[in-house]
């Protein structure tokens, strides 16, 4: 790990971005730590504007959190997306709040949507192998 020559620096941050993409594990403690600090700062500062505080402690927006950072930190892509979407998802509600009945019909189709995704693509991967 001794790095050599006048490219130091770039050396080093090249290291460290290849340790982050390989290792799964970075991205659950930034996330821990990312957490942890949003919950410390609702906790120490209790006087926050609203509109900050709503978008900041909402549990909708927390799965977008997490998957953004699986995006940075984590080589397979595939929790950031997942997170991400699950938070959209948490949030089509609240986009569509003026279609009450649709709303009330979207979740069971998207649930039946990704379930039909999931085994499509196991299906696929499975026939690729043979």
């Amino acid at each position: 790990m001794f790095f050599r020559g006048k490219d130091k620096i770039q050396q080093l941050t090249n290291y460290i971005y290849m340790k982050i993409k390989k290792n799964g594990r970075i991205a659950w403690g930034v996330t821990l730590i990312v957490f942890g600090v949003l919950f410390l700062v609702k906790i120490l500062l209790p006087n926050l504007p609203d509109a900050l505080e709503k978008v900041l402690f909402d549990f909708r927006n927390y799965p977008i959190y997490a998957g953004i950072i699986f995006l940075i930190f984590n080589k397979n892509k595939n929790p950031g997306i997942v997170l991400i979407s699950i938070g959209i998802l948490l949030r089509i509600s609240y986009l569509v709040y003026w279609f009450r009945n649709a709303g009330d019909i979207i979740w069971p189709v998207l649930m039946i949507i990704a379930g039909i995704l999931l085994i499509l693509r196991v299906y696929r991967n499975d026939v690729k192998k043979d």
